[in-house]
């Protein structure tokens, strides 16, 4: 039993001097309640209530190394919640309308230079067809030339 009472006051001692030098090492404007000072006293005071006191009601709360934990922020679960995703997906629409419009344009431009061609082939055979009417064929005209 008194193994026991021994084992208890140290970690009674331990629990008001770590409470202590928490209290110590806090900042003044981070701790809650009553003042700093107030704090040191009431622990010195009280030992064990004045450290649970601390522990519960007067130390800063967590804060990690980044400053205050803020909620993190809500990330899209779903590719369709992601506003980036979303102005990928619709600057991708837009640039395969474009190329499909300028593929669209461009074969419009083949096929009516492919007419144009076609046009130009047909006009010289017409124009080659003989009517009766030039010098080399038979006639008058054809006679007198040597």
């Amino acid at each position: 039993m008194p193994r026991l009472l021994l084992f208890a006051a140290i970690l009674g001692v331990a629990v008001v001097i770590y409470a202590l030098i928490d209290c110590v090492m806090s900042r003044k404007h981070e701790v809650r309640s009553i003042s700093k000072t107030a704090w040191f006293v009431t622990i010195l005071i009280l030992p064990l209530i004045g450290a649970g006191m601390w522990f519960l009601f007067g130390r800063p709360r967590s804060q990690g190394p980044s400053g205050p934990r803020r909620p993190a922020p809500r990330t899209p679960t779903a590719p369709d919640d992601d506003p980036a995703f979303l102005q990928n997906l619709e600057t991708q629409r837009r640039q395969q309308a474009r190329e499909q419009e300028r593929r669209r344009r461009e074969q419009q431009q083949k096929d009516r230079e492919a007419k144009a061609r076609e046009d130009d082939k047909d006009k010289p055979a017409k124009g080659d067809e003989h009517d009766g009417n030039d010098d080399a064929g038979s006639g008058s005209a054809g006679a007198h030339r040597p």
